[in-house]
């Protein structure tokens, strides 16, 4: 497989998206976790799976 450079920048700019997402959920979980409220936790879960 042959990708441009524009390309494989493409591929890189998208999975720092996907990452700094995922570590933006993490960082949700140990705040909503932390404050160790059921209901924050519950939705916290539903807001998650909405994605």
């Amino acid at each position: 497989m042959a990708y441009t450079l524009t390309q494989a920048q493409a591929f890189l700019d998208a999975d720092g998206q996907i990452e700094r997402q995922q570590l933006a959920q993490l960082l949700g979980i140990h705040a909503v976790a932390a404050q160790g409220e059921k209901r924050g936790i519950e939705q916290l879960q539903r807001d998650l799976l909405k994605d």
